[in-house]
């Protein structure tokens, strides 16, 4: 464990050593996730901890760019414990599709347990970051796989943009999504981190210019990003790669040294998916993109595509470039899910700045930029 007592221990801490700046939005979510910590490391109080109501966890939301992740990181550091895992809900759903398709080769009478099972054999805390919930088939099994971990007295530790109450709405056959929500509300504590600070922008006042965002080019610059492209691959020979998955086949047309090259239409308007982004992810440490436009209310399942993508690229620390007419924050701002889609703008802002750089997986890019 780690020697603070408490995630408010560790975070007053860092506000000491000038490495954070206090936010009671942020505090108000971390006095919650206090109370977990006391309760998993309560050795000689079990049965009181079992006999509370909401004893399953904490679920966090608010707004992007608050430190909902980061408050989460803080508690997960703090734990210290192989029992742990922290993933992203993207992952978090491919891996369980995965081992049901496993099972179902298999003949395992209950598919989902079996996965659930796989997935959480050696843990006692899962932090699923992200939590949203975009796909049917997803809001059809949400509740049992929560039941399930319930079932298993496994911690959860959930951040997300949205309310519980407002998770999936609209969405086909939400009243079967329904009974999920109530179990988070019942067996859950649930902590707004209030409006404040977007910590991912540090200059909301010069979005999209090339002084602040480095790897957001505005006006389009298709010029540019072949010229960062080649300064990128650092002399190796472009290449066209087949991708495929199970008899799912992706073309990359432009990659060398792991940097890939496209188009914004080949990827979000062709109707790629999920999967077929992480394929991309495996194979690349850096992304560049052009020609990102304007998208309308029409174009929800395009935005939803994009979303989707950049959420992969962010998790797995990978470089970013785009090129685009439009500010990021104006790309799509009218039509289904727009409000959800506040997240990828936030994220935009922090993966084409140049500090993004110290966060990549690939640190070889940053000497070649630097050179």
């Amino acid at each position: 464990m780690n020697n603070s007592n408490t995630v408010s221990d560790l975070y007053k801490k860092l506000i000491e050593e000038g490495a954070v700046v206090e936010d009671h939005g942020q505090l108000n979510a971390i006095s919650a996730l206090d109370k977990l910590y006391n309760q998993i490391n309560a050795k000689n109080n079990l049965r009181n901890i079992f006999s509370r109501k909401k004893n399953m966890g904490v679920y966090i939301y608010g707004k992007v760019g608050r430190g909902k992740s980061y408050i989460m990181d803080l508690f997960y550091k703090l734990i210290q414990d192989k029992r742990c895992m922290r993933v992203h809900q993207h992952d978090f759903m491919k891996n369980i599709y995965e081992y049901m398709k496993i099972s179902r080769l298999s003949n395992h009478k209950n598919p989902l347990k079996f996965a659930i099972d796989k997935l959480t054999k050696d843990i006692n805390l899962l932090c699923v970051d992200e939590f949203e919930v975009l796909d049917v088939a997803d809001a059809m099994i949400l509740e049992r796989i929560y039941q399930l971990l319930l079932k298993k007295n496994i911690k959860v530790v959930l951040t997300s943009n949205t309310a519980p109450s407002n998770l999936y709405r609209n969405g086909l056959q939400r009243e079967r999504f329904i009974p999920f929500i109530e179990l988070v509300e019942r067996r859950i504590e649930i902590k707004e981190v209030s409006e404040g600070k977007d910590y991912r922008i540090k200059n909301p006042h010069l979005c999209g210019i090339h002084e602040f965002q480095d790897f957001y080019y505005l006006p389009a610059n298709t010029k540019l990003s072949e010229k960062l492209f080649n300064l990128l691959i650092n002399g190796k020979k472009i290449k066209s790669i087949e991708l495929k998955y199970n008899k799912r086949k992706l073309q990359i047309e432009k990659i060398s040294n792991r940097v890939s090259f496209f188009s914004f239409e080949y990827l979000c308007k062709a109707n790629l998916s999920t999967i077929d982004y992480y394929q991309i992810a495996n194979v690349s440490d850096w992304i560049i993109i052009t020609d990102l436009p304007k998208l309308t209310s029409t174009d929800r399942n395009i935005a939803k595509r994009f979303q989707i993508l950049i959420d992969i690229l962010y998790d797995k620390k990978i470089g970013l470039t785009l090129s685009s007419n439009i500010k990021p924050e104006d790309i799509y701002i009218k039509g289904d899910g727009f409000k959800e889609f506040r997240r990828t703008v936030s994220r935009i802002y922090e993966m084409t700045n140049k500090d993004w750089l110290n966060k990549i997986k690939n640190k070889d890019f940053k000497k070649l930029i630097s050179l």
